[in-house]
């Protein structure tokens, strides 16, 4: 795991990850000129939504003295992009014994890939300080996190189909992290931007206002939760976004359908008492597929638990049923 403090303007930021990357001998990746090419249009797409963020490009590239589109092609288009799979749930204040809203996610990948877990403590001129988890190349990204103004959130991957260029789910992440106070703000970029996967994503706030915001590049769906609970998973819950997916693999609907029927009598049972180490054991739970080693090959590479308002915050490197829940302070 590598800890990194980033912060500044977003050039310098930037040029703080060029730094970090300088260590790392595989880096920077080879694309041919055809696919650097391709990635003219996701940056002509990130100038409109994200503008702030090509700033660290530069400087990341201008660090490492290489061509500015290689970083392009690696953060913000998905063709080095493999698929992956994730689970996330959040519960408001009302339900939880600190009174403090929760947001919990395990990332599925590669377990190996736990030793590139990335920490992100960020704190870019102007913008929101966050505390953000990436791995391995991608160090603009963020796969969730929580930022100053007590808003959290994380996503899991419904369908891996290319709508064309768009914004990815790591730099809508990320600029949100930078620049949302409320899930209102959060809902209202994410239903604007154009959209390259499907994914749905979580997100919570300090008022304990929770949506699960389920996108496509041909339609959005925002649902609000109105009992203080919500989960997603590698599916659509939509029976209309479900129509557009054409690339799911074999058993991705028995585990989705086993761990939301398992997190929604979770939560039933629990409301109003659930704390941190109820939801470790949830994490960890393997009878219903939680946490899972049967995923398409796929193992839980790391879990976290954000309590919003609080200073520190909780992550596993590694699959939650075998390796320690360790503190995380947020800087903030």
């Amino acid at each position: 795991m590598y800890i990194l403090e980033l912060k500044g303007t977003h050039y310098e930021i930037g040029r703080q990850i060029g730094e970090a990357l300088e260590k790392v001998k595989s880096y920077p990746p080879k694309y041919s000129k055809e696919v650097l090419e391709k990635s003219y249009a996701y940056e002509e797409v990130a100038k409109k939504y994200t503008p702030d963020l090509l700033e660290e490009f530069r400087g990341l590239a201008d660090q490492l003295d290489i061509d500015y589109y290689v970083p392009i092609t690696l953060e913000l288009t998905p063709y080095r992009f493999q698929m992956t799979s994730c689970l996330v749930f959040a519960v408001s204040g009302e339900h939880t014994k600190s009174g403090l809203p929760v947001i919990a996610r395990s990332h599925e990948w590669k377990e190996e890939e736990s030793e590139n877990l990335t920490v992100c403590h960020t704190a870019p001129k102007g913008k929101l300080k966050s505390l953000g988890f990436t791995f391995h190349w991608p160090l603009v990204s963020r796969y969730g996190g929580v930022n100053e103004a007590s808003l959290a959130l994380s996503s899991a991957s419904a369908t891996f189909e290319n709508s064309g260029p768009g914004i990815m789910l790591n730099i809508a992440t990320r600029w949100i992290l930078d620049n949302c106070r409320t899930t209102k703000e959060a809902v209202e970029f994410l239903e604007k931007m154009p959209k390259v996967w499907g994914e749905s994503y979580m997100i919570i706030d300090k008022e304990n206002t929770i949506a699960k915001v389920q996108t496509n590049g041909k339609k959005t769906i925002t649902k609000y939760s109105d009992i203080g609970f919500e989960s997603v998973t590698m599916q659509y819950d939509s029976p209309e976004l479900l129509s557009y997916v054409n690339d799911s693999w074999e058993g991705q609907d028995k585990i989705h359908s086993t761990r939301q029927e398992f997190l929604i009598n979770w939560f039933d049972k629990n409301k109003s008492k659930i704390d941190e180490e109820m939801i470790k054991d949830t994490l960890k739970n393997h009878e219903h597929q939680m946490c899972s080693h049967e995923v398409d090959g796929l193992e839980i590479c790391w879990s976290y638990i954000l309590t919003l308002g609080k200073k520190e915050s909780l992550l596993c490197a590694g699959r939650p049923c075998k390796n320690e829940f360790k503190n995380i302070k947020t800087h903030f």
